[in-house]
């Protein structure tokens, strides 16, 4: 297969990741609209606010808020540049970007890190929608919790995802685990990022600070 059809495979399956995570978190900002709207006739209609009403409102505004923020992690930034950074943070990002998608619901999300995670140079926006096509890969081929692996080897920065269940014998959605590697590594090419697809998920890798200054220079 050639690069260009890769890439463009990979284009195209971030763009289906990225339709998924929009309605989701559309459909969670409505929810929220919804019952702020409830809790604003109760308030015109003159009745007297208990301390629950009050504390559910402020609740449901502080999450709204979050909601607004992980829909303005969605947009892809063509002309970011790379930055050093923890992967940790981008992982942090995924997570509560990922936090509503129905893959997600009910299961736990485990990080664990293998000795010391190093900073690394990457695209920031890019690297934490790549870690995002990786936890859901996981979630979407098998059941059990979801672990993100991190540790560094070598001159890279490794995320593992896989769920902890039995291995599938294909994925439900008919969605091949090399489609989510090409979106990743699409997503990482000016980052220098690499994926793999394994049994239960994928991994994905971007160079660390010292190795990327020691290409650059």
């Amino acid at each position: 297969m050639s690069e260009t059809r890769q890439a463009c495979i990979g284009a195209e399956r971030w763009l289906s990741v990225h339709d998924d995570l929009l309605r989701t978190l559309a459909h969670a900002i409505s929810n929220r609209l919804a019952t702020i709207v409830a809790a604003a006739s109760v308030l015109d209609a003159g009745a007297v606010p208990d301390a629950r009403l009050l504390d559910g409102l402020r609740g449901d505004a502080d999450r709204l808020e979050g909601l607004l923020q992980q829909l303005r992690q969605l947009p892809r930034r063509g002309d970011a540049a790379l930055e050093p950074m923890l992967f940790t943070d981008a992982l942090d990002g995924a997570k509560r970007l990922i936090d509503e998608h129905p893959l997600l619901r009910g299961r736990e999300l485990r990080v664990v890190s293998l000795g010391d995670v190093v900073p690394v140079r990457a695209e920031p926006g890019a690297l934490l929608h790549a870690i995002a096509v990786a936890l859901l890969a996981a979630a979407r081929v098998g059941p059990g919790p979801i672990e993100a692996e991190l540790e560094t080897v070598g001159d890279d920065v490794r995320l593992t995802a896989r769920h902890d269940g039995a291995a599938a014998d294909g994925d439900p959605d008919g969605i091949p685990l090399a489609h989510d590697v090409l979106a990743m590594e699409w997503l990482l090419a000016s980052s220098n990022g690499r994926a793999t697809a394994h049994p239960t998920g994928c991994t994905v890798a971007v160079p660390t600070l010292q190795a990327s200054r020691r290409r650059a220079g």
